[in-house]
């Protein structure tokens, strides 16, 4: 993990490199346009840390707040360029149409390096991707721990709820699955959640826009720590 977090962090100073070669021409000198390159990194980090918290929310705060964050992206984006403009320009006439972009362009520049992001540091944890062998109505199921949604008990039995939707009874403990899963959360003495998919929502937890966990008090502060670290 110490050397996946190094290699985002190469990642992003390289980024910072590769937009400042957009900006090059705009500017008397690369050591300035990598200056205002530096801008493009905090909103494009919000971006990368916000979407797979809005992803699961219910689509019409999901629409209203992907456009918050394209809005302020987009704002901040801009309050680089302009005192970029005012400081190293030194609000020279000509060169305001070389220096402010458009705002579609801007979006695909932070779109494509998030998305690049997404794509070489996705997990590669192999404990997460790892199939599980339980009984499941007298039959051997073989299930991959990165499509278990939540295991919820029900007393006698519990349910194996999938990302497919698809609800799998077995007799295996609650508390043996914490142990088979020990990178989900335990947000209730009935609840087992995976983490990579839940949304925290006031004193409940979403998944899938669907799912409505509820947070007992005695897990209630664990939640909360959890969802503030990550």
């Amino acid at each position: 993990m110490k050397f996946n977090s190094l290699y985002q962090v190469i990642y992003w100073f390289c980024t910072s490199l590769l937009i400042a070669l957009l900006f090059k021409t705009s500017f008397t000198s690369f050591w300035e346009a990598w200056l205002v390159s530096l801008f493009f990194i905090p909103p494009a980090l919000l971006i990368k840390f916000s979407w797979p918290k809005i992803k699961p929310l219910p689509k019409l705060k999901r629409v209203l707040r992907t456009f918050y964050l394209a809005v302020f992206s987009l704002y901040f984006c801009y309050l680089a360029i302009t005192l970029a403009y005012w400081y190293f320009l030194e609000l020279r006439g000509g060169q305001m149409e070389k220096v402010f972009l458009n705002p579609v362009l801007v979006w695909i520049i932070l779109g494509f390096f998030v998305g690049l992001d997404a794509y070489l540091f996705v997990s590669q944890n192999t404990s997460n991707s790892e199939s599980i062998t339980i009984f499941s109505d007298r039959k051997k199921t073989n299930l991959l721990k990165n499509d278990i949604l939540f295991v919820e008990s029900r007393n006698e039995f519990t349910l194996v709820i999938l990302s497919n939707g698809q609800e799998i009874k077995n007799n295996v403990k609650i508390s043996s699955w914490e142990n088979k899963l020990p990178h989900f959360l335990r947000v209730h003495r009935s609840f087992l959640i995976n983490p990579l998919v839940a949304v925290l929502n006031g004193n409940e937890i979403i998944i899938h826009s669907k799912y409505n966990i509820p947070i007992s008090r005695s897990y209630k502060k664990t939640v909360i720590d959890f969802f503030k670290e990550r």
